[in-house]
């Protein structure tokens, strides 16, 4: 690994309460072992199957096969008498005891569709919920699903995104809309016609970007329990954001916020998808409300293609001006993005209309998106939300132009990359870049893949027949929101905020309260690291308590790599508060002034004499009991702190693929991957390799092979089995090279960014561009993810057509 830190930025982080002197300090920037592992390597992880009622029930649903229908009429007579059915929910119900889903993020400008948690009369997508059961067990529930007689009419549909606007396609809302185009928005700054117009070189294509699933390791799952008397609903659920569902069972179920409690112990991945509710939470709550007892639901994988919402999938018409000394002077992004049959809890990816101008510097620009609704399971967040579309887009059209103008792809991105005098810097959509140095990251990743000796090669077939080609991918990402002002403009339902209390024990610890679950991204670790840190105490007397709403103060929760930041604000200010009140009630203990004390370790001791000093366990018993402690001083010792960013920090890049393809049949090998990666400064540099490298291989997954394909003719999902849907094993991941760079962000607390979905963005671009490069002379093109042997040779085939003068 290569690091490098920027001179200024020990003094930088010194002033922003760094304990630089004390043995606590060592914590901060170093490699700590994860608070989560040892109850995970030991099996001892509290997951949402594992939680066991005694007197639980189970439920399963039944769900449309069809991806348009009209349900007529659902007769569940049978299934009622079934021997363990306890209880049946059916579309009036459901509509009588609650009011539809809560969108959390809306599509701006979008009309209101009432999404209930079972289909009201039409069902709009294969797989979405009909009817609930819940019995005395998952078997039997299932068993009963098989006795219920649901007449559907089947209804025309519509599964392409672009085939949805045409007229004369079925018009998924015709209640509520004309059409099926949901929303348009258009950011542009400059005159980017006159651009187009000027421009001497002009490259231009429509790419396409495949639908995926987000795939966590542990499906969704929850557990509802319903105490009627005091007014209880606790819910053990696999979520990122507790509190934010929360608030939505309290306004689809009709409760006040103060019945519920959410509690997400350890979660399986998350990856975006498991943000807001989902049709099954609302109805595993009502069954065990009604029934007085509690109801488990844990979706199994063929639920999971179908029933949990889908990520990517967009089609960009993007155009890219240069001048004729190579200068890009202009850019165009037409696309649409296929939201599917309802606008879930986070709707589709809006970040490709932030970063559509990448790291480059090109003041005149436009971005238009359509949001369309189509018969598909819906969309969510996913992992890069939008960046990974936008950036195999413009890069992969970067290195076009190269060839188009003879230039090499590498000379024309330094040519074009904002530089770091540049920053901070303002795109057309309003983005604004905080700092970095993105010449230097290409730079980094040019020379390990040894590009100088590879451009002066000739494109020649290897004794193995194969042709060794070297793409790149500059990337930037947002990490964090900028305000909750900002969030407020677009109508989200949440704040930008993270919280934190600590509370001291009468061990001598400190117990950290947190509302972010642990999803795997290494948050008890991180937020320990910094509370030490912050405190000057022990690392191993942190413990770190998160995703339960009834202990944590309000947050948000864990996406959009936002938590570190915002979180390190909270445990900043929050300490601050708390480290205050420890050094007045030792400095009485041993009279003395606070100011001549410091905390240290496990004690807190004089900075003058450290061999006089007073144990931390001391000063929080008295704390606590309130005895041997000043008179004006108020007994306990806890603080909480809400801390909002005041704008977003852009984590940055470049990748490298070093890629050997057969040039008859298309068949290729990725001999190399390299990413530079930039999250500014590094709390534990060994989670921040596993999040860039885990994002990577995610990403490597989405282009090489995973695809949610949806047969034209039927509407069906051929490819929603772990049989046809290909996601990558260990054994198909490629070498995997990583350097990182560590320029400190201005403007957040540490100077830190976020980093746990940039490994997803450089892939598809980098790898196309690798291809592309190692088959130049034939003049292959690609422009539609996922990559694979077939689709490349399909390129070849279609330039050998152009080259004689054939169509395709």
């Amino acid at each position: 690994m290569n690091a490098r830190m920027h001179p200024e930025l020990r003094d930088e982080l010194g002033a922003q309460g760094r304990n630089h002197g004390s043995p606590a300090a060592r914590a901060f920037g170093k490699s700590m072992p994860r608070k989560e592992d040892e109850r995970l390597l030991r099996g001892d992880g509290k997951f949402v199957d594992d939680v066991q009622y005694a007197h639980q029930f189970e439920m399963a649903v039944l769900r449309c096969p069809f991806p348009h229908a009209r349900i007529r009429s659902v007769d569940t007579e049978a299934a009622l008498a079934l021997p363990g059915v306890r209880h049946i929910l059916t579309a009036k119900s459901v509509r009588d005891l609650s009011d539809p889903l809560t969108v959390l993020r809306p599509v701006p400008n979008a009309p209101s569709l009432p999404y209930y948690a079972l289909a009201q009369d039409v069902a709009l997508y294969e797989g979405q919920p009909v009817v609930s059961v819940v019995a005395t067990s998952r078997a039997v529930a299932e068993d009963a699903l098989e006795l219920i007689d649901v007449d559907y009419e089947p209804l025309p549909h519509v599964s392409d995104a672009l085939a949805s606007l045409e007229e004369g396609a079925p018009v998924l809302h015709p209640g509520s809309m004309k059409s099926n185009l949901m929303a348009r928005q258009t950011d542009a700054a400059g005159d980017v016609t006159a651009r187009m117009q000027e421009a001497v070189h002009i490259i231009e294509d429509t790419m396409r970007v495949n639908r995926v699933t987000p795939l966590p390791m542990e499906t969704r799952g929850i557990v509802a329990s319903w105490r009627p008397g005091a007014h209880e609903l606790l819910v053990y659920l696999s979520t990122q954001t507790p509190h934010l569902v929360r608030k939505q069972l309290a306004e689809s179920l009709r409760l006040s916020e103060s019945c519920i409690q959410v509690v997400a112990r350890d979660v399986g991945g998350g990856f975006g998808q498991k943000l807001g509710a989902f049709p099954e939470d609302v109805l595993a709550c009502l069954h065990a409300m009604i029934l007085r007892r509690p109801v488990k639901w844990i979706e199994d994988r063929m639920e999971h293609f179908r029933a949990s919402t889908h990520g990517r999938e967009s089609v960009h018409r993007f155009r890219l001006a240069a001048d004729e000394e190579g200068n890009f002077t202009g850019i165009i992004n037409d696309y649409v993005t296929d939201i599917g049959g309802w606008n879930s809890p986070f709707g589709s990816a809006q970040l490709a209309s932030v970063v559509f101008t990448g790291p480059y510097k090109v003041p005149d620009a436009s971005v238009t998106r359509e949001v369309v609704l189509t018969n598909k399971t819906p969309v969510g967040a996913y992992r890069g939300y939008g960046q990974p579309e936008v950036n195999f887009a413009l890069e992969v059209l970067v290195d076009r132009m190269a060839r188009k103008m003879g230039r090499d792809p590498f000379d024309l991105r330094m040519q074009n990359l904002l530089q770091p005098q540049d920053l901070p810097w303002t795109t057309p959509s309003g983005a604004v870049y905080d700092s970095g140095d993105y010449p230097q990251s290409l730079r980094m990743a040019a020379e390990a893949v040894s590009y100088e000796a590879h451009r002066m090669t000739s494109r020649l077939p290897r004794a193995d027949g194969r042709i060794v080609g070297i793409g790149f991918s500059s990337f930037v990402e947002r990490t964090g929101y900028a305000s909750a002002r900002f969030l407020a403009k677009r109508g989200s339902q949440f704040g930008a905020h993270e919280s934190v209390t600590l509370r001291a024990n009468r061990s001598g610890g400190v117990d950290v309260y947190t509302g972010v679950s642990s999803i795997g991204q290494s948050g008890e670790t991180a937020i320990a690291q910094l509370c030490s840190e912050a405190l000057g105490i022990d690392y191993e007397h942190i413990c770190v308590h998160s995703g339960d709403t009834a202990i944590s103060p309000l947050n948000t929760g864990a996406f959009a790599s936002r938590t570190l930041i915002a979180v390190a604000g909270a445990v900043r200010e929050a300490a601050q508060a708390f480290q205050a009140k420890i050094l007045r009630l030792a400095a009485w203990t041993l009279e003395t002034s606070p100011d001549k004390l410091s905390v240290d370790g496990d004690v807190v001791r004089f900075k003058s004499g450290p061999t006089q000093s007073v144990p931390l366990s001391q000063v929080f018993t008295r704390a606590i009991v309130g005895q041997g402690i000043p008179a004006d001083e108020s007994p306990g010792l806890e603080a909480t702190s809400h801390y909002e960013p005041p704008d977003a920090a852009f984590a940055f890049g470049a990748a490298a693929a070093v890629v050997a393809v057969d040039p008859i049949t298309g068949e290729f090998q990725i001999e190399r991957f390299l990413i530079v990666h930039d999250c500014g400064v590094v709390v534990n540099p060994k989670v921040v390799d596993g999040q860039v490298r885990g994002a990577l291989v995610q990403g490597l997954g989405a282009a090489l092979g995973e695809e949610l394909r949806y047969d034209e003719e039927t509407g069906q999902l051929v490819s929603g089995s772990m049989l046809d849907y290909f996601v990558p094993i260990a054994a198909d991941v490629p070498p995997i090279d990583m350097l990182h760079t560590e320029v400190p962000s201005p403007v957040t607390p540490y100077g830190v960014r976020g980093v746990g979905e940039v490994g997803t963005i450089p892939a598809g671009a980098a790898i196309v561009n690798a291809i592309c490069d190692a088959l130049s002379a034939q003049g292959v093109e690609i422009s539609s993810l996922p990559i694979t042997p077939e689709s490349v040779w399909r390129a070849m085939e279609r330039a050998k057509a152009q080259q004689s003068g054939v169509n395709a």
